[in-house]
């Protein structure tokens, strides 16, 4: 017998101290006593089960300790592979344009003017719902919509599409589920009365660059004019009609403070359940004190506030595995090509696939090459392998098999620590809202 290698033992101030395990997810309260019985013993496990035997059968049942290190990490990979692999949703990306009607800097995309999605590539991608709806396997199909700003070819592409393929749900019996990443500036009244006769089952995740000042200095048209009243009104009516709405809130060292004038711009409808703030740093900036700095002065900011954020928590909305790394993911480029990610830009070079014309997709090299570098070498030996954040496309481009990050023993132990946090913090929450 021995220990998981996901166990963390976390030693508490306020008198309980815990056993956690990240694989399972379970953890075990310990008073001064116990945990000092383990924390002593830790090298030496026949010792804790001559001491305390009712102990170390808890222990054994929930996992805290197994028979075989090994078996242990083929069955963590198992469930891994299991749940990403046998997933009931189906989820599809579409990127109806990559034209937008801003210019952000930080902004990947190549945007490319006059693009749209042609007919007979809808009805490709109409086929293809189609034949994996016929397989039965599915309860569920989330279509998302990206691009470029994918509200620009509403009435062309994206209420076609989304009003076909909720036909096609209703009648193989599939929950139905729509999204949009947007810059708001197109979410009108009328785009969302359109998209309330289709379905209600629709959320919307809009970027912010901070609060009006900062915002319009990024999220601004070819004038120079910025967006951020016409977004804040078309946000807070979506709000109000009662869809699903994610302020995406992209921070730097500039931007971080001026949150505070963001959030507060909402806070006579912060308590609605259909509003959520979600923090993220924008991935050129570096994670230095001084933005460490920016963060503990906005959490200070806002204390007073009460709404539902990822702003308190330590691995934020990259707890759950990305979209990407799902079997059933796929992205389709307005021109037919098929992808995995939107996190990359769409250049013919980074393809899986393409869609063909009676709706199968036409799979590449580069498809099974990113299966196959999925993990790395170290990922199987690593103890925080069940809550990675790394995602599968990172892994994939790492040109040497190492873990793409280089991350210390005691940064993997607070990781762990980390997220025992968020899992504690969220059942305390949820019990004391019921």
């Amino acid at each position: 017998m021995e220990w998981s290698r996901y166990n963390e033992l976390i030693k508490s101030q306020d008198g309980i101290s815990f056993l956690f395990n990240c694989r399972t997810k379970k953890w075990l309260s310990l008073v001064n006593e116990l945990y000092n019985l383990l924390s002593d013993n830790y090298s030496n496990i026949d010792k804790i089960r001559t001491i305390h035997p009712s102990l170390f059968e808890t222990l054994v049942t929930n996992d805290f300790i197994v028979k075989d290190a090994n078996e242990e990490i083929s069955k963590c990979i198992t469930e891994i592979n299991t749940r990403l692999d046998f997933s009931k949703t189906l989820k599809l990306t579409i990127n109806p344009t990559l034209d937008c009607n801003l210019r952000c800097w930080y902004c990947y995309e190549g945007h490319l003017h006059g693009s749209v999605m042609l007919p007979h590539t809808i009805d490709s991608i109409l086929k293809y719902i189609t034949k994996q709806l016929q397989k039965n396997q599915y309860e569920r199909l989330q279509l998302a919509f990206f691009g470029g700003e994918p509200l620009l070819k509403f009435s062309t592409v994206v209420q076609p599409l989304i009003c076909k393929v909720h036909d096609l749900c209703l009648e193989k019996n599939v929950n139905f589920a729509v999204s949009f990443t947007t810059n708001g500036v197109c979410l009108t009244q009328k785009v969302r009365g359109n998209i309330k006769k289709i379905t209600t089952n629709a959320s919307f995740q809009i970027p912010f660059d901070g609060g009006m000042k900062m915002h319009n200095k990024v999220k601004k048209f070819y004038s120079g004019q910025g967006s951020y009243n016409i977004v804040t009104k078309n946000v807070r009516e979506a709000i109000l009609d009662g869809f699903r709405i994610t302020i995406r809130c992209n921070y730097t060292k500039k931007n971080i403070r001026s949150f505070q004038s963001l959030i507060s711009d909402f806070k006579d409808i912060l308590d609605s359940p259909n509003l959520r703030f979600s923090f993220h740093k924008v991935w050129q900036e570096v994670e230095d004190e001084e933005l460490k700095a920016g963060i503990k002065e906005l959490k200070a900011s806002i204390a007073g506030f009460k709404f539902q954020s990822n702003i308190n928590s330590f691995f934020g909305d990259s707890v759950n595995p990305c979209y990407g790394d799902y079997m059933d993911n796929y992205v389709f480029n307005y021109n037919g090509d098929v992808f995995k990610c939107t996190a990359r830009d769409f250049l013919p070079e980074h393809r899986i696939g393409k869609i063909t014309e009676l709706g199968c997709i036409e799979f590449n090299n580069l498809a099974l090459q990113r299966v196959k570098k999925s993990m790395t070498s170290e990922c199987h030996m690593c103890r925080r392998l069940p809550i990675c954040p790394i995602c599968s496309q990172v892994r994939s481009e790492s040109t040497n098999d190492k873990c793409p990050v280089n991350i210390t023993p005691n940064e993997i132990s607070k990781n762990i620590q980390e997220y025992f946090s968020d899992l504690f913090y969220q059942q305390n929450y949820e019990t004391l809202s019921k």
